[in-house]
């Protein structure tokens, strides 16, 4: 009996590890204002290389009439108070990974006008993100509630397959048990 419990201690603390240092650290609430975002749009047309900045209602722009627009993102962004991480660093100090993607395909476009940030923001949607270690395209990361920015990041929203991994590995652990429970007892 005494093997047992020993056992089952020690496949308690080999599943609570991986669990513990996957553990994501917390966002920060974003600020009252945005951060700008300055960057620069070289017109092929005219040969003339302009400065834009990205203000606080230009994101503002970008994340109601984009990250909250069903037709682009199927997860409710609206009601994450932490939606603003989908751009910026921990800290709204910098952007992310995404963030950064954003801004360099916006600058291959023009100014931060809601045409050009939808096109930007469609010319990265399929490239991947930091989410799974690029499992996910950063819009399928957006699309199940992860941030396509930060690597510690995991979906909200577990595909289908993901949840019968889960059972499997459950019925995998069962079962060794009972292997091991008979290994144990068996007479000598």
């Amino acid at each position: 009996m005494k093997r047992i419990f020993i056992v089952i201690m020690l496949s308690l603390i080999l599943i609570m590890v991986p669990a513990i240092s996957t553990a994501s650290p917390t966002l920060a609430a974003p600020p009252s204002t945005l951060p700008s975002e300055q960057y620069y749009y070289n017109n092929t047309t005219s040969h003339v290389c302009s400065s834009y900045n990205v203000t606080g209602s230009d994101w503002t722009t970008f994340f109601s009439n984009i990250i909250d627009n069903k037709k682009y993102v199927t997860f409710d962004w609206a009601n994450v108070t932490t939606q603003d991480s989908i751009i910026f660093d921990q800290n709204y100090t910098g952007l992310n990974y995404f963030g950064e993607q954003f801004i360099t395909a916006l600058s291959s476009v023009g100014s931060p006008t809601l045409k050009n940030m939808t096109i930007a923001f469609e010319k990265i949607e399929n490239k991947p993100s930091l989410v799974d270690n690029g499992k996910y395209t950063n819009i399928k990361a957006l699309d199940a509630g992860a941030y396509p920015g930060f690597s510690f990041s995991h979906p909200a929203i577990k595909p289908l397959t993901a949840e019968y991994e889960d059972f499997g590995i459950i019925a995998a652990i069962i079962a060794g048990m009972i292997v091991l429970y008979f290994v144990f007892n068996r007479k000598k």
